[in-house]
């Protein structure tokens, strides 16, 4: 069946954020506006040149090793060296926007040394040794402070979020979150948000993507709704003020989206065909290129291109829940009918394929081949933790950091502020963030 919208954690038991590092770290600045390669500011030795390369959007290694003086054959084999250091069986390693190139050259002008970060976690280095090019893949040293960040809703809730100088990736994991507790659209303003996340900055400075959300919360004149990251030794999972795991079926928000184009409708105004026709699915609007995840766990029943829905993806979870993604500017390399895939992976990017007046995501729900509302429908299921003492006590270091992001008198957000240390820990088994 073709379905498509209008046709068819840490090891041990831990209390994750007891101690927090006390310096604030070092930001470093990157910007696709100026020249994309500058002088390090101290080369690793008194005979090197060291070249930071900030990648630019369509540069390849290639073109950067020859701008510096790199003849094609010489291109070729650092290029090999770099790829061998991925190891066999691995994709291809690329150059990525914002992704950060270092290059040093000896005095007579040599390419002796490519560090190249592949990801927020590993970096590829290539060193001259002799005649011979060694390569190596290794971790990244990245330190782990806890910020929180508060604001007060004026327009709606993702612009104020932005506002508060909060990441877009902690904004989608907010809504992640809490989605399953709080109906994000019945935000008005003066509502009020706090949430406490990992800040991830490597050794020399240069801000990585936050890491998890460790507490979130979101109040209303109507309600409070708190949300809390626990780990049980087994597993990290994320759960309620009463200690109810919020084991999410599907993701509720699946793009980073900037508002909703078109709800869900038995009946609406098509705004190309200029008749009514019901949209059995919700429309996230999103700059092209923003990457769609899988709302959840599940083997891909159809991917590529499907009429006026454009490139499409069809995923089926189980027990008659099927999700689809219409509209995609492409579908994520490698996917194909039977491939299993995980909640969150990215399956594609929003485009405007097919039928479609603009750049969105169109998100449908299916159970049992009938249509439902995304953003309504109940496809979550909930459990209590399996130590209720031990999660009260994880509980309540949390609230803590929450009680100590500073609140607003007026509608002026705060930035982002690394959190003071809490007292030493009067409970066993603690751990660190920051080494």
């Amino acid at each position: 069946m073709r379905y498509g919208g209008g046709q068819g954690r840490f090891k041990a038991a831990v209390l994750i954020a007891v101690a927090v590092a006390m310096a604030a770290p070092v930001w470093a600045s990157r910007s696709g506006t100026r020249a994309a390669a500058v002088l390090a500011p101290k080369a690793a030795s008194a005979n090197l040149k060291s070249l930071r390369h900030v990648v630019l959007s369509g540069q390849t290694l290639t073109a950067i090793l020859q701008s510096n003086g790199l003849r094609r054959r010489e291109v070729a084999q650092w290029d090999a060296a770099m790829q061998r250091a991925a190891g066999p069986g691995t994709a291809r390693v690329l150059l990525a926007p914002d992704h950060v190139l270092t290059l040093q050259f000896d005095k007579p002008g040599r390419l002796v040394t490519l560090n190249y970060e592949v990801d927020d976690h590993n970096r590829v280095i290539v060193e001259r040794d002799g005649k011979q090019l060694r390569s190596r893949l290794e971790p990244l040293s990245v330190k782990v402070t806890v910020v929180g960040a508060q604001g007060i809703v004026e327009k709606n809730f993702h612009l104020a979020a932005l506002s508060a100088g909060i990441p877009d990736r902690v904004i989608s994991q907010m809504a992640d979150i809490l989605g399953w507790e709080f109906d994000f659209r019945s935000v008005r303003r003066g509502d009020r948000f706090r949430v406490v996340y990992e800040r991830r900055v490597t050794s020399d400075g240069r801000v990585l993507s936050p890491g998890k959300v460790l507490a979130a919360e979101i109040r209303t004149p109507r309600r409070t709704t708190q949300a809390f990251y626990y780990d049980d030794g087994v597993e990290g999972t994320y759960v309620d003020v009463n200690g109810r795991v919020l084991a999410q079926s599907f993701l509720r928000y699946p793009v980073e989206f900037t508002r909703i184009s078109s709800v869900y409708s038995h009946k609406r105004f098509h705004p190309i065909l200029h008749y009514a026709r019901a949209h059995h699915g919700v429309d996230f609007a999103a700059p092209p290129g923003t990457p769609v995840r899988a709302a959840g766990d599940g083997v891909v029943e159809w991917a590529g291109r499907n009429g006026d829905y454009g490139n499409h993806v069809a995923i089926k979870h189980g027990d008659g829940w099927v999700t689809t993604y219409s509209h995609l500017r492409g579908v994520a390399r490698g996917l194909h009918p039977g491939m299993a895939v995980r909640q969150g992976q990215v399956i594609g990017w929003v485009g405007q394929t097919g039928l479609a007046t603009g750049p969105h995501l169109h998100f449908a729900l299916f159970r049992n081949g009938a249509y439902l509302n995304p953003l309504t429908a109940s496809v979550s299921f909930k459990h209590a933790v399996r130590d209720p003492h031990r999660f009260q006590l994880a509980k309540a270091d949390l609230l803590q950091h929450l009680a100590n992001v500073p609140r607003a008198a007026n509608a002026a957000p705060s930035e982002p502020i690394v959190l003071a240390a809490l007292p030493p820990a009067r409970r066993q088994n603690v751990v660190s963030l920051t080494q």
